[in-house]
């Protein structure tokens, strides 16, 4: 596909890294057209709580990343990934504790 049109991406396998990474080089505004038309399309996929919270991240990061340079946006994004990745692991440890509370209650006699 010539590079500077939307293209057609169904799932993170059709992902063609060269194609983006040559657009953001050769042409910036088109880069960022896409990257928007791209985000605005997967949230569109999500159920609308999904969608409103991935529209959140997006918000905040935005926000973060204005009039910043490459090397700062991309600080921002890893420092904002880490801090879903804390907020992840520390859900997963309140259903494991919750999973380990029901395995050692007795089972309860039927009705």
């Amino acid at each position: 596909m010539p590079r500077g049109s939307l293209m057609q991406q169904n799932s993170a396998d059709d992902f063609d890294f060269e194609d983006w990474a040559g657009l953001y080089l050769e042409n910036p505004e088109e880069f960022e057209a896409r990257r928007q038309a791209t985000l605005m399309i997967e949230l569109l996929r999500q159920s609308p709580e999904h969608a409103q919270a991935g529209r959140e991240s997006l918000d905040t990061f935005d926000m973060a990343v204005q009039g910043r340079s490459p090397d700062e946006r991309m600080k921002i994004a890893s420092s904002l990934m880490m801090d879903s990745i804390h907020q992840l692991s520390a859900e997963l440890q309140i259903l494991k504790q919750a999973l380990e509370q029901l395995e050692a209650e007795p089972d309860s006699p039927p009705e």
